[in-house]
């Protein structure tokens, strides 16, 4: 069973996510922002994956991606990124650059936990 930490200034979307991860057999945090998020990454009870909004009020997800490069870097090939605006080629052509999986909003959120479960399956380095 692995620890997600869910990163998203939408509680519905929160919600959600909680609730498919918790069937799947995992153990959920959440922050509603990449600042909350930001305090979660380290020590104990620190998550083994992340599920990231991309547009959020005060850092971006990509913001928040960059610093959770520095503080946790075994989380990197751990991070899905999630948005409402995935077809948007300023949103997406930097997180295409940053190599990390990103989904819509509107796609079958299952799709969100069988890209974390893959990322598990990656060894860690850091």
């Amino acid at each position: 069973m692995a620890r997600i930490l869910i990163v998203d200034d939408d509680d519905g979307v929160r919600r959600v996510l909680r609730k498919m991860f918790e069937r799947a057999g995992h153990d959920v945090m959440e922050a509603e922002s990449g600042d909350a998020a930001l305090a979660t990454l380290v020590g104990p009870g620190a998550p083994d994956a992340v599920v990231s909004d991309v547009l959020m009020p005060g850092i971006s997800g990509i913001a928040f991606y960059r610093k959770l490069a520095e503080r946790a870097p075994q989380l990197r090939g751990r991070v899905v990124f999630l948005t409402g605006a995935n077809h948007d080629p300023d949103v997406h052509r930097p997180i295409e650059q940053l190599g990390v999986p990103m989904l819509g909003k509107l796609d079958d959120l299952q799709l969100v936990v069988d890209a974390i479960r893959i990322s598990l399956l990656r060894r860690t380095t850091g």
